[in-house]
């Protein structure tokens, strides 16, 4: 005799099941319904591999290299990482099978900032310019996982050593991007490479006066040198302060090939990366001697950059000293292009909709004179899609979010080392959101890199406490 609720519960799904695969047998065969009944083992094995974070660490290894695989087997990268993202969530809910979730971790400023940056995002879909298949292309991107990622990633990453591996994880894929970079430069590009180039007309910016820019397995050189200014960011400044042998040369090693990785890809703007990242983590560490190391450091770059012209026969060089020339033509056109804008934008407070900046417009049939102004940066496609309004609140929500992680890593932490790798994350960050002026950063791998790495600042104290009581009780 069944004795409560939950056992009555099971009967009913196990009966309800048994008819279903009776009916499916009428109706379809013996193939569906073998299919319909291993569907419970499929969701139970599910779980069970969801109780790790393996999972997880395939999406992070997925993420960082499905564009160069999308040049070798066609398909719809943001459409496959969006049921992707869903997936995740889905496993994430499967596991409460196994365990129970300490949930008050996923919900903290962070949570609430993207859930309103959702909320804006949600309401673009109602905007009369607003095309709803663009907006759905897009808004994984824009806003999903950025909350998917806030919400999950503290459950899921209860121990610190669970983040020290995802750190490993990623120092090991940039140091492979940096060696595919420098295959491409001493052996050549491959067949599906050099059908990019010619016949899909990337030698256009990729092929140039300077030289040839380099972009490893990813989308393009920019995105390449984006991604490279941020893991030399984070490594090089976090290598100084592992505990373990190992794992110190790694982060350096790490360090040493993104800036290789950096220097090939031609990328000027992600130059800017360690250079404003550096200028950040001076302020964050509250350190004399870190600062006047860091300071001078810095001071001696950006003068031997503007100030001589050492170096000027390498191209490699030549290119990053661009950077800070005003009289750059690219420059030059970005601000044009902004100008033209301008009265093209007054009356479109809330943007054009999501997904519909640059060439875009063209899958939808939308002829407009902004679908002929390449956006070239973050900050000016997300004016241009989501209008003076949007951009507005999403720098406003960057700034809230910046400061609180800042505040966390300088007042709350106190482990040392966790603190200083808050650090290099935060000075990575600011220095690619100040290259997003001049670059699209949320691209593949780098959109959702990012995202991950804000959640991180924010779960941080549970980490410190956690390293905290070790500590106490070795």
């Amino acid at each position: 005799m069944l004795k409560n609720g939950s056992s009555y519960i099971k009967a009913t799904i196990f009966i309800i099941g048994l008819c279903a695969i009776y009916l499916l047998t009428l109706k379809g065969g013996i193939v569906p319904s073998l299919l319909f009944a291993c569907l419970p083992l499929i969701v139970i094995a599910t779980a069970k591999f969801g109780q790790k974070q393996y999972y997880f660490y395939a999406f992070f290894i997925v993420n960082y290299v499905i564009t160069g695989i999308s040049r070798y087997i066609p398909m719809k990268i943001g459409v496959l990482m969006f049921a992707l993202s869903i997936g995740i969530l889905v496993i994430f809910f499967l596991k409460s099978i196994f365990q129970t979730y300490d949930w008050k971790r996923g919900f903290n400023l962070l949570t609430v900032v993207w859930f309103i940056w959702f909320l804006y995002c949600l309401l673009e879909l109602f905007n009369p310019l607003a095309v709803s298949e663009a907006w759905l292309i897009s808004i994984n991107g824009y806003a999903i996982f950025a909350l998917i990622s806030a919400i999950i990633i503290p459950v899921i990453f209860p121990r610190f050593k669970d983040f020290h591996w995802l750190l490993i994880l990623w120092a090991i894929l940039s140091i492979l991007a940096a060696m595919k970079g420098y295959w491409q430069k001493n052996r050549g590009f491959d067949a599906a490479e050099l059908h990019w180039l010619f016949v899909e007309d990337g030698a256009r910016t990729h092929l140039i006066y300077s030289g040839i820019r380099f972009f490893s397995f990813f989308s393009d050189a920019a995105n390449f040198g984006i991604t490279m200014g941020l893991s030399m960011t984070v490594f090089g400044i976090s290598g100084f302060f592992m505990k373990t042998r190992w794992v110190k040369l790694l982060f350096w090693g790490a360090a040493g090939a993104s800036c290789y990785g950096l220097l090939i890809s031609g990328t000027r703007s992600a130059v800017v990366i360690p250079l404003a990242g550096l200028c950040a983590y001076t302020v964050l560490c509250k350190n004399i001697k870190y600062l006047i190391l860091s300071g001078g450091l810095l001071i001696v770059i950006l003068f031997i950059l503007t100030q001589t012209r050492i170096g000027d026969s390498n191209p490699l060089i030549w290119r990053v000293r661009s950077t800070f020339d005003k009289e750059d033509a690219s420059f030059k056109v970005r601000e044009i292009n902004k100008e033209k804008m301008k009265p093209l934008m007054r009356d479109k407070p809330f943007g054009i909709g999501l997904g519909l900046s640059g060439g875009r417009m063209e899958r939808f049939d939308i002829d407009s004179k902004l679908s002929k102004l390449p956006p070239d940066s973050l900050l000016t496609m997300y004016w241009i899609e989501t209008g003076i309004v949007g951009i507005s609140l999403y720098l406003s929500l960057l700034v809230i979010i910046f400061i609180r992680a800042s505040y966390i890593a300088m007042f709350i932490v106190k482990d040392k080392q966790l603190r200083n790798i808050l650090f290099s994350i935060i000075a990575g960050l600011a220095g690619v959101f100040v290259a997003a002026y001049a670059n699209d950063i949320t691209t593949y791998p780098n959109g959702i890199l990012i995202n991950i790495l804000f959640v991180f600042l924010f779960v941080a104290p549970y980490y410190d406490k956690e390293l905290a009581e070790h500590e106490a009780t070795a």
